[in-house]
């Protein structure tokens, strides 16, 4: 089942720095999903997604 933004937000909440392979398999997803997911929460800057070695990480920004 895809989380709502609020399942989302919560589970980076708990979670300081989260790999986009860790947010697909907390909520049983496809690696692919996860940046479709996440793009409506970077339009309203909620989270920032950057490289970080060879993974993307998913940071939550400081207003929340």
């Amino acid at each position: 089942m895809i989380p709502s933004e609020k399942e989302l937000l919560d589970f980076l909440k708990k979670h300081e720095l989260v790999n986009l392979t860790a947010i697909a398999r907390h909520f049983d997803l496809k690696n692919a999903t996860i940046p479709d997911l996440l793009k409506p929460l970077e339009k309203k800057k909620l989270v920032e997604v950057r490289k970080f070695g060879g993974s993307k990480v998913v940071l939550l920004r400081r207003s929340l």
